[in-house]
Protein backbone atom coordinates (compact mmCIF):
# COMPACT_ATOMS: atom_id res chain seq x y z
CA UNK A 1 0.00 0.00 0.00
CA UNK A 2 1.29 3.30 -1.01
CA UNK A 3 2.17 5.67 2.00
CA UNK A 4 0.42 8.93 2.30
CA UNK A 5 2.33 12.41 2.22
CA UNK A 6 2.46 14.21 5.89
CA UNK A 7 0.25 17.69 5.61
CA UNK A 8 0.95 20.64 7.29
CA UNK A 9 -1.07 19.78 10.64
CA UNK A 10 0.85 16.13 10.76
CA UNK A 11 4.50 18.50 10.98
CA UNK A 12 3.21 21.25 13.22
CA UNK A 13 1.44 18.79 16.15
CA UNK A 14 4.99 16.48 15.43
CA UNK A 15 7.27 19.55 16.12
CA UNK A 16 5.38 20.75 19.00
CA UNK A 17 5.39 17.15 20.53
CA UNK A 18 8.99 16.77 20.60
CA UNK A 19 9.63 20.66 21.66
CA UNK A 20 6.96 20.42 24.59
CA UNK A 21 7.13 16.43 25.00
CA UNK A 22 3.53 16.65 26.10
CA UNK A 23 0.29 15.94 24.70
CA UNK A 24 -1.44 18.35 27.40
CA UNK A 25 0.70 20.92 26.14
CA UNK A 26 0.85 20.75 22.36
CA UNK A 27 -3.28 20.70 22.70
CA UNK A 28 -3.20 23.70 24.69
CA UNK A 29 -1.18 25.68 22.11
CA UNK A 30 -3.05 24.01 18.84
CA UNK A 31 -6.31 24.56 20.72
CA UNK A 32 -7.70 21.30 20.54
CA UNK A 33 -8.09 18.08 22.88
CA UNK A 34 -5.62 16.14 23.96
CA UNK A 35 -7.23 13.36 22.01
CA UNK A 36 -7.27 14.68 18.96
CA UNK A 37 -3.42 15.32 19.49
CA UNK A 38 -2.88 11.93 19.78
CA UNK A 39 -5.34 10.95 16.61
CA UNK A 40 -2.99 13.22 14.31
CA UNK A 41 0.46 11.80 15.47
CA UNK A 42 -1.00 8.53 15.19
CA UNK A 43 -2.41 9.39 11.55
CA UNK A 44 1.47 10.86 11.10
CA UNK A 45 3.29 7.74 12.09
CA UNK A 46 1.14 5.38 10.33
CA UNK A 47 1.26 7.74 6.89
CA UNK A 48 5.40 7.29 7.63
CA UNK A 49 5.17 3.84 8.62
CA UNK A 50 7.55 4.91 11.44
CA UNK A 51 6.96 5.51 15.34
CA UNK A 52 8.15 9.19 15.90
CA UNK A 53 7.63 9.17 19.79
CA UNK A 54 7.61 6.61 22.60
CA UNK A 55 5.01 7.04 24.77
CA UNK A 56 4.34 5.87 28.71
CA UNK A 57 2.43 6.81 31.41
CA UNK A 58 5.26 8.36 32.98
CA UNK A 59 7.31 10.58 29.78
CA UNK A 60 6.98 11.44 26.12
CA UNK A 61 10.28 10.65 24.04
CA UNK A 62 11.78 11.03 20.91
CA UNK A 63 12.48 7.41 18.86
CA UNK A 64 15.87 7.73 16.37
CA UNK A 65 13.57 8.45 13.78
CA UNK A 66 12.07 11.25 15.27
CA UNK A 67 14.78 12.52 15.69
CA UNK A 68 15.87 12.49 12.58
CA UNK A 69 12.22 13.99 11.03
CA UNK A 70 12.01 16.71 13.43
CA UNK A 71 14.70 19.08 12.02
CA UNK A 72 13.38 18.32 8.54
CA UNK A 73 9.73 18.93 9.50
CA UNK A 74 11.02 22.29 11.38
CA UNK A 75 13.01 23.21 7.75
CA UNK A 76 9.31 22.48 5.99
CA UNK A 77 7.62 24.84 8.12
CA UNK A 78 9.62 27.43 7.66
CA UNK A 79 9.70 27.01 4.12
CA UNK A 80 5.92 27.44 4.36
CA UNK A 81 5.83 30.44 6.03
CA UNK A 82 8.00 32.10 4.04
CA UNK A 83 6.03 31.66 1.02
CA UNK A 84 3.18 33.09 3.00
CA UNK A 85 4.74 35.96 3.73
CA UNK A 86 6.38 36.18 0.44
CA UNK A 87 2.79 36.37 -0.84
CA UNK A 88 1.65 38.96 1.56
CA UNK A 89 4.52 41.39 1.04
CA UNK A 90 3.74 41.38 -3.46
CA UNK A 91 -0.27 41.67 -2.33
CA UNK A 92 0.58 44.56 -0.43
CA UNK A 93 3.35 46.43 -1.74
CA UNK A 94 5.67 46.63 1.11
CA UNK A 95 9.00 47.20 -0.68
CA UNK A 96 9.31 49.61 1.38
CA UNK A 97 8.67 48.07 4.79
CA UNK A 98 11.23 46.48 7.33
CA UNK A 99 10.57 44.26 10.07
CA UNK A 100 13.08 44.50 12.88
CA UNK A 101 12.84 42.03 15.72
CA UNK A 102 14.85 42.43 18.97
CA UNK A 103 15.20 41.06 22.49
CA UNK A 104 13.17 43.41 24.88
CA UNK A 105 17.02 42.93 26.68
CA UNK A 106 19.15 44.68 24.43
CA UNK A 107 21.10 47.78 25.14
CA UNK A 108 17.85 50.05 24.60
CA UNK A 109 20.35 52.52 22.42
CA UNK A 110 20.40 49.69 19.33
CA UNK A 111 16.64 49.94 19.13
CA UNK A 112 16.93 53.11 19.53
CA UNK A 113 19.35 53.30 16.63
CA UNK A 114 17.01 51.02 14.12
CA UNK A 115 14.16 53.58 14.11
CA UNK A 116 17.06 56.19 12.96
CA UNK A 117 18.65 54.84 10.08
CA UNK A 118 18.45 57.39 6.78
CA UNK A 119 18.30 55.70 3.37
CA UNK A 120 18.23 58.22 0.86
CA UNK A 121 17.57 55.45 -1.87
CA UNK A 122 14.46 54.11 0.42
CA UNK A 123 13.49 57.95 1.63
CA UNK A 124 9.90 56.04 2.16
CA UNK A 125 11.38 53.29 4.31
CA UNK A 126 9.38 52.27 7.45
CA UNK A 127 10.99 50.15 10.29
CA UNK A 128 8.93 47.99 12.46
CA UNK A 129 9.86 46.24 15.63
CA UNK A 130 8.48 43.22 16.58
CA UNK A 131 9.92 41.74 20.83
CA UNK A 132 10.54 38.29 21.18
CA UNK A 133 12.70 35.96 22.93
CA UNK A 134 16.19 34.57 20.93
CA UNK A 135 15.14 31.42 19.46
CA UNK A 136 11.67 33.04 18.19
CA UNK A 137 13.62 35.83 16.77
CA UNK A 138 15.83 33.50 14.96
CA UNK A 139 13.07 31.39 13.66
CA UNK A 140 11.27 34.57 12.49
CA UNK A 141 13.97 35.55 10.26
CA UNK A 142 14.16 32.10 8.92
CA UNK A 143 10.39 32.06 8.22
CA UNK A 144 9.97 35.77 6.57
CA UNK A 145 8.30 37.15 9.38
CA UNK A 146 11.75 39.00 9.99
CA UNK A 147 14.00 40.90 7.89
CA UNK A 148 16.33 41.13 10.39
CA UNK A 149 16.37 40.62 13.96
CA UNK A 150 19.06 41.76 17.03
CA UNK A 151 19.93 38.64 18.40
CA UNK A 152 21.52 38.05 22.12
CA UNK A 153 24.01 35.11 22.12
CA UNK A 154 22.23 33.42 19.12
CA UNK A 155 22.65 29.47 18.52
CA UNK A 156 24.68 28.50 15.63
CA UNK A 157 22.19 27.78 12.67
CA UNK A 158 24.16 27.44 9.40
CA UNK A 159 20.92 29.19 7.36
CA UNK A 160 21.46 32.19 9.66
CA UNK A 161 23.85 34.87 8.94
CA UNK A 162 24.67 36.85 11.66
CA UNK A 163 27.27 39.71 12.75
CA UNK A 164 28.35 40.40 16.08
CA UNK A 165 27.67 44.68 17.26
CA UNK A 166 28.72 44.42 20.63
CA UNK A 167 29.70 42.21 23.60
CA UNK A 168 29.05 43.40 27.94
CA UNK A 169 28.65 41.22 30.70
CA UNK A 170 25.97 40.60 32.87
CA UNK A 171 25.41 42.49 36.04
CA UNK A 172 24.53 41.79 39.20
CA UNK A 173 22.07 43.59 41.28
CA UNK A 174 22.56 43.17 44.86
CA UNK A 175 21.82 45.29 48.18
CA UNK A 176 24.77 48.42 48.79
CA UNK A 177 25.22 46.44 52.06
CA UNK A 178 25.31 43.04 50.66
CA UNK A 179 29.66 41.88 51.41
CA UNK A 180 30.00 41.23 47.59
CA UNK A 181 29.68 44.29 47.10
CA UNK A 182 32.81 45.20 48.24
CA UNK A 183 33.78 42.67 45.28
CA UNK A 184 34.23 44.97 41.74
CA UNK A 185 34.26 42.12 40.02
CA UNK A 186 32.81 39.33 41.01
CA UNK A 187 32.75 36.07 39.78
CA UNK A 188 29.82 33.34 39.63
CA UNK A 189 32.21 31.33 42.41
CA UNK A 190 31.61 33.91 44.43
CA UNK A 191 27.72 33.85 44.96
CA UNK A 192 27.56 29.77 46.25
CA UNK A 193 25.36 29.97 49.33
CA UNK A 194 22.82 32.72 48.06
CA UNK A 195 19.82 33.05 47.02
CA UNK A 196 19.29 33.49 43.13
CA UNK A 197 16.98 35.93 40.53
CA UNK A 198 17.80 34.75 37.26
CA UNK A 199 15.82 35.79 33.78
CA UNK A 200 13.71 32.99 32.56
CA UNK A 201 14.95 30.35 30.57
CA UNK A 202 12.94 31.15 27.63
CA UNK A 203 14.31 34.57 27.26
CA UNK A 204 18.07 32.75 26.71
CA UNK A 205 18.21 29.22 26.76
CA UNK A 206 21.93 28.81 25.78
CA UNK A 207 22.88 31.58 28.33
CA UNK A 208 21.08 30.48 31.20
CA UNK A 209 22.45 26.67 30.64
CA UNK A 210 26.08 27.97 29.98
CA UNK A 211 25.35 29.76 33.50
CA UNK A 212 24.06 26.37 35.45
CA UNK A 213 26.26 24.21 33.66
CA UNK A 214 29.55 26.99 35.26
CA UNK A 215 27.99 27.44 39.01
CA UNK A 216 27.61 23.01 38.47
CA UNK A 217 31.15 22.88 37.39
CA UNK A 218 32.62 24.75 39.82
CA UNK A 219 30.28 23.18 42.68
CA UNK A 220 28.30 26.20 43.34
CA UNK A 221 24.80 25.69 44.61
CA UNK A 222 22.57 28.42 45.01
CA UNK A 223 20.48 28.71 48.61
CA UNK A 224 17.09 29.61 46.73
CA UNK A 225 16.29 30.10 43.19
CA UNK A 226 13.73 32.47 41.68
CA UNK A 227 13.28 33.29 37.72
CA UNK A 228 11.81 36.54 36.74
CA UNK A 229 10.92 38.34 32.88
CA UNK A 230 11.72 41.75 33.99
CA UNK A 231 14.79 44.00 36.14
CA UNK A 232 11.52 45.84 38.20
CA UNK A 233 11.03 42.14 39.27
CA UNK A 234 14.69 41.37 39.79
CA UNK A 235 15.33 44.97 41.96
CA UNK A 236 12.27 43.81 44.33
CA UNK A 237 13.09 40.85 44.68
CA UNK A 238 16.37 41.64 45.91
CA UNK A 239 14.66 44.46 48.00
CA UNK A 240 12.36 42.42 49.79
CA UNK A 241 14.64 39.31 50.16
CA UNK A 242 18.44 40.34 49.58
CA UNK A 243 20.33 37.78 47.27
CA UNK A 244 21.75 38.62 43.89
CA UNK A 245 19.78 39.35 40.35
CA UNK A 246 21.55 38.26 36.88
CA UNK A 247 20.61 41.58 34.73
CA UNK A 248 21.94 42.68 31.88
CA UNK A 249 23.88 46.21 31.77
CA UNK A 250 20.45 48.26 30.87
CA UNK A 251 18.31 46.11 33.10
CA UNK A 252 20.61 46.99 35.80
CA UNK A 253 21.38 50.23 35.91
CA UNK A 254 17.47 50.94 35.68
CA UNK A 255 16.96 49.65 39.20
CA UNK A 256 20.20 50.09 40.53
CA UNK A 257 18.97 52.92 43.32
CA UNK A 258 17.29 53.08 46.68
CA UNK A 259 20.26 51.30 48.34
CA UNK A 260 20.52 48.84 45.57
CA UNK A 261 24.15 48.81 43.51
CA UNK A 262 25.55 46.61 40.60
CA UNK A 263 28.77 45.19 39.58
CA UNK A 264 30.19 43.51 36.65
CA UNK A 265 29.90 39.66 36.62
CA UNK A 266 33.64 38.51 35.70
CA UNK A 267 33.08 35.67 33.66
CA UNK A 268 34.46 35.88 30.19
CA UNK A 269 31.74 32.97 29.05
CA UNK A 270 28.63 34.46 30.25
CA UNK A 271 28.61 38.00 28.43
CA UNK A 272 25.68 39.28 26.08
CA UNK A 273 26.80 38.93 23.15
CA UNK A 274 24.07 40.95 20.20
CA UNK A 275 24.18 40.03 16.70
CA UNK A 276 22.88 41.36 13.40
CA UNK A 277 20.96 38.47 11.84
CA UNK A 278 19.74 37.71 8.30
CA UNK A 279 19.06 34.81 6.55
CA UNK A 280 21.83 33.24 5.01
CA UNK A 281 19.91 33.28 1.37
CA UNK A 282 19.05 36.84 1.47
CA UNK A 283 19.93 39.10 -1.26
CA UNK A 284 17.83 42.41 -0.69
CA UNK A 285 20.01 45.35 -1.66
CA UNK A 286 17.58 46.91 1.02
CA UNK A 287 18.39 44.58 3.43
CA UNK A 288 21.96 44.94 2.90
CA UNK A 289 22.05 48.84 2.62
CA UNK A 290 20.44 49.40 6.13
CA UNK A 291 22.95 46.94 7.74
CA UNK A 292 25.51 48.85 6.23
CA UNK A 293 24.26 52.30 7.48
CA UNK A 294 23.02 50.73 10.83
CA UNK A 295 26.69 49.64 11.49
CA UNK A 296 28.14 53.18 10.61
CA UNK A 297 24.96 54.87 12.70
CA UNK A 298 26.07 52.45 15.84
CA UNK A 299 30.12 54.06 15.47
CA UNK A 300 28.40 57.36 16.71
CA UNK A 301 26.41 56.07 19.66
CA UNK A 302 28.41 53.14 21.33
CA UNK A 303 32.42 53.78 22.69
CA UNK A 304 34.56 52.27 20.16
CA UNK A 305 35.78 49.50 23.12
CA UNK A 306 31.97 48.17 22.92
CA UNK A 307 32.26 47.47 19.53
CA UNK A 308 33.92 44.58 17.11
CA UNK A 309 34.61 46.48 14.28
CA UNK A 310 34.57 47.02 11.05
CA UNK A 311 31.71 44.91 10.38
CA UNK A 312 31.55 43.48 6.92
CA UNK A 313 28.40 43.78 4.93
CA UNK A 314 25.73 41.53 5.46
CA UNK A 315 26.35 38.32 3.39
CA UNK A 316 30.20 38.53 3.54
CA UNK A 317 30.18 38.26 7.56
CA UNK A 318 30.89 35.15 9.40
CA UNK A 319 28.23 33.14 10.18
CA UNK A 320 27.40 31.55 14.13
Amino acid sequence: MRKQSLELRHMRAIVMLAEELSYTKVARRLGISQPAVTRTIQDAEERLGRKLFERTRANVSLTDAGRKYVPEAKLALEHEERASYSAKAVAQNVEAILNIGRSQYIDPLLSDALLSVDLPFYPQLEVQLHSAFAPELAHDVLSGRLDLALITHPDFNPRLTTTKLMESPLHLLMSEDDPLAAEEHPKVEDLSGKRWIVFDRRTHPALYDILFDHAHASHVEPRGLHHVMSAEEAGHLVHKNGGVAFLTKAGAMRVAHGGLITRDLDEPDLCLDVHMAARADNKSKLVSEFVRTYVKLLKTVLCPPQMTLPIPALGSGHTR
